[in-house]
Order: C-alpha cells, then structure tokens, then sequence
C-alpha cells in the first residue's frame, strides 16, 4: 500500500483544482508503484462488471422509467439529440467525454429519481414548486439537473435552462451596454444572444405555436406585432444583439403569462441559481467603477421566473461553489444564497447530491475501463480500487480527473 501520509496529504488537493501538476504525477508513481509491487495471488485482478455489462448499464433509455432499481447504471442519450436536449454549455466536463466515449452516457442517482417522482405527482394548477441541488464541489449536481431536463423534454415539456448563472458574474469582462430601455441598468449582447440561439434549438416547435399577446417596439422600423409566433421575437434578439436582452424579458413574460392557459408544461432550469445573488460581476467600467449584479437586466429578468408567479411548470436549481466570488467553503443552500436569495427561494425542497456510493463508484470504474479511460490494469486490484476511493473520496469529477493520466 502507498504511504498513508504522502496519499492523506495530497487527497484534498486532488479533490480541488487546481493542483500542481508534479504532485499529481508524484502521487500516481507511488500509487501504481506500489500496486504493481503488492499485488500477489492474494490481491489478485478484481473481477470488474466489463464481464456483466447489465451491472453497470441499463437498457431502459427513458428517464420516464427510471427507478430505484436503476441506480447506479447507465443509460444513453442518442448523439443525434444530445444538442437539442443539453445544449452546449449544459456540463463543460460531461460534454468533453463524449467525443472520446463515441456516447453520451448519463448514471441514474438517487436524487434524480426522487425529483423525476416529485414531479410526476405534483399538482400544476398550482405555482411551481422549487427545488434545490446541493452537495460538495464536483458531486454531481449538474448531471443530476441534466437527467431532470432529459426526463421533462421527453415529456414534452418547454424548458428555460440557464446553463450557469454564476458564469455571467465572472465572464465576459467586456460584455456590456448601456441599456435604452432600463435606465442605470447594463445589458450583455453576447451571452443574451447566445443563450437566446440555444433556447430556439430546444424549444422551436413552441415558438413557432405560441403567439405574442401584445405589440413590442424595438425601433422606429423593426416592431413584433400582436399575434406573430414569439419565434420572431426570439430571431430579433439573434439578429440585433443589442436587443437581445429585452427580448429575453420579453420571452419570458409571455411564457409565464401563457404558461395560465395549460397549452404547455414548463421547466424553470437553473445550475448556479446562488450566481443571480452574488454581489457584483467581474465587469468594472473605465474609471474603476465595478458594476453589481443587481444592474444587470437579464439576471434581472431570470429572477421574475424564481418568483413563481406562474402555473404548470417547476423550478429545479442547483446552487454551488464554481465561480462564485467570493469563494465560501460551506455548500450548504443557506451559506451559497445568502439572505437575499434564501428569501427569495424559500420556501423549497432542498435535495442533497452525495459523492458516489460503492455500487456507483464501481460502475463508474466500469465504464472508464470499457472505453480505456483508464488503462492501468493495477487500477483494478483490490489495493488500486481501494487507494482510488482513497484518494477521490468517491467523488465523481475529482475520480475522473485521477483517473485521466492512468
């Protein structure tokens, strides 16, 4: 076994990134070093589920169906509909895996099927009910929100996903106007536009059906009448980027006013809902002056959905420590809203995403060993599987960032 004190003093740097690169590879050599030398007939090849495939993977590919029997397997999306149902920006990890796997493979956990339950059973005539992800750095949290949005786009569900809110706070330093419209307040082109073209990719069919209710001005020459498809409004904040950020305002009026007709069922979707409370971005004006949060209109507009004043539908969020400015060690939904935004979200269902249990860490291995993420056979001994859960804690992005050199 390796040096209990060389693994202790550098697990939680492997749990946090970044890390230094030469102690990574320090720690690698002495592990795999040290499996390669213990391992006998004693502690010999464990016996991994690439024997029995149906451990590891399920082939119910409907989250509809997902149960507790189910966890701890994986499941497929087809890549056809992997831009349409997660568009980019969903999970920038996850999306990496996928060139490299040849698939876009999803685990059942526990707390996606308990949400996929509460919603089956909730009543929407009713404001939606709010749900809270939370859990340590890299638990898991987002591509539980990721199965929640495959489940309701199967149900044929509109969903308003904000891939992350906390993103807008510390990217794009240069991504802001002076808003017309909104006085003292900002707006960003950039990311209105962009988030703007993939909220057309999913949800096309409904704009094209739902109608504007009133006439909208957006200059002298340009106006969406009332009774054009809100399709048009969509394709005039795409065309005219300095739009873009009213049109998203505009959007999201008229879903949560159409939303009281029942045409439709709606999926409020946000990963780093705490972003939209934080207290100021990393956009600072010439002459020093660092612009909040609280001008900025499309948070602004995003934070009227939070409010629920609308029916058929449900808010799922997920709060958590990545980019968030300034850093808190705490996760819990509490420390990460702060009081602004624990007001503002209360009351909720707060879902706790644990690390891997043992039975998930083991598929999780499986899958790796399939598609030659890891290609160290000593992973596979009964010490290389025990230092693994060691040093990763059976977290799932500090296990695949271990296990990436092996």
């Amino acid at each position: 076994m390796a040096a209990p004190s060389v693994l202790s003093k550098c697990r939680g740097m492997l749990l946090h990134r970044p890390f230094p690169r030469y102690l990574q590879r320090k720690v690698l050599r002495h592990l795999w070093a040290s499996c390669s030398c213990g391992t006998s007939a004693a502690a010999g090849p464990r016996s991994t589920p690439e024997s029995a495939p149906d451990i590891f993977r399920t082939a119910e590919e409907s989250p509809a169906n997902h149960g507790m029997q189910h966890i701890g397997q994986y499941y497929t999306i087809p890549r056809k509909d992997v831009k349409t149902i997660l568009p980019v920006g969903s999970s920038t990890r996850w999306e990496q895996m996928i060139d490299p796997f040849q698939e876009a493979a999803i685990m059942v956990r526990q707390p996606a099927v308990e949400i996929i339950n509460y919603l089956k059973q909730a009543n929407y005539e009713h404001p939606p009910v709010r749900y809270v992800l939370y859990g340590t750095r890299g638990s898991g949290k987002t591509m539980t929100l990721c199965h929640i949005i495959h489940y309701c786009h199967s149900q044929g569900w509109l969903i308003v996903h904000v891939p992350c809110a906390n993103s807008w706070n510390v990217k794009g330093r240069f991504d802001y106007i002076d808003s017309v419209r909104h006085e003292g307040m900002y707006d960003q082109p950039a990311f209105s536009s962009e988030w703007l073209k993939h909220f057309r990719a999913r949800n096309e069919h409904f704009l094209k059906e739902l109608q504007a209710s009133e006439d909208y001005v957006w200059s002298r020459r340009e106006t969406t009448e009332k009774g054009q498809p809100l399709l048009a409004i969509v394709d005039q904040g795409v065309a005219r980027p300095k739009n873009a950020s009213d049109a998203i305002g505009v959007i999201l009026k008229e879903l949560q006013l159409q939303s009281q007709r029942g045409a439709f069922k709606m999926l409020f979707a946000v990963k780093g809902v705490n972003g939209f409370f934080a207290e100021k971005t990393i956009v600072r004006k010439p002459g020093g002056y660092v612009i909040p949060v609280t001008e900025m209109t499309m948070v602004q507009h995003f934070k009227k959905m939070l409010l629920g004043k609308w029916i058929n539908g449900a808010i799922v969020t997920s709060v958590d420590q990545h980019l968030f400015r300034p850093r808190r060690p705490d996760f819990k939904p509490l420390h990460l809203l702060q009081k602004e935004g624990f007001e503002a979200m209360d009351p909720f269902v707060p879902v706790f995403v644990d690390n891997y249990t043992d039975k998930e860490f083991e598929s999780c291995v499986a899958l790796y060993k399939e598609k030659k993420w890891i290609q160290n056979e000593a992973a596979f001994t009964n010490d290389g599987m025990l230092q693994l859960r060691f040093l990763t804690e059976k977290n799932p992005a500090a296990l695949c960032r271990v296990c990436a050199p092996l």
